[in-house]
């Protein structure tokens, strides 16, 4: 198999079921987005040296690729496995009180830029707030309701909870 096939050089691709739809659908926007939130977690791997934030963003990586499948409509991954909205909200929800335990709340706007991994992960968090947004959008014009909204929100509260866990460590170990 290559590389390309050249199928969507005429504007339009397809999503499972060979469904065509225009590149320009709001549902390739929030795919987008939301490859672009991954792709920002690998920079934020790629600077981290901290083993347990390494291996929740890979998980958080990963849950987002099943999660994109979700969205355009894949039943379930190559593996066989069917991607659990409240599972991975639970999963998300473990996280943010490991890493909130030992933080106290923020009682002002805290700017990133303390680490380079803080700061891509709060680039992730923000555009991980933006495919909520889409994605509330998407679903309110279509009448239709998906848990994914939540597992978003949950998602967003963690990457920003983790953002402030790297600063800290990086604060603590000067």
């Amino acid at each position: 198999m290559g590389f390309f096939t050249g199928k969507g050089d005429s504007g339009q691709t397809s999503l499972p079921g060979n469904n065509r739809l225009s590149k320009s659908a709001p549902i390739f926007d929030l795919l987008g987005i939301l490859d672009e939130a991954t792709a920002y977690l690998g920079l934020a791997i790629s600077l981290s040296s901290n083993p347990c934030i390494i291996a929740d963003m890979r998980t958080i990586q990963d849950d987002l690729s099943k999660f994109m499948g979700t969205i355009a409509g894949v039943e379930k991954t190559t593996s066989g496995v069917h991607f659990d909205t409240q599972e991975r909200i639970t999963w998300l929800e473990e996280r943010i009180s490991y890493y909130a335990s030992n933080l106290e709340t923020p009682h002002a706007f805290v700017y990133p830029g303390v680490t380079a991994s803080g700061a891509a992960t709060d680039i992730s968090r923000t555009i991980v707030r933006k495919a909520e947004r889409l994605h509330v959008r998407i679903y309110n014009e279509n009448n239709a309701m998906f848990a994914g909204i939540a597992f978003l929100n949950r998602l967003s509260s963690l990457l920003f909870v983790m953002r402030l866990f790297i600063d800290n460590q990086a604060k603590t170990s000067a």
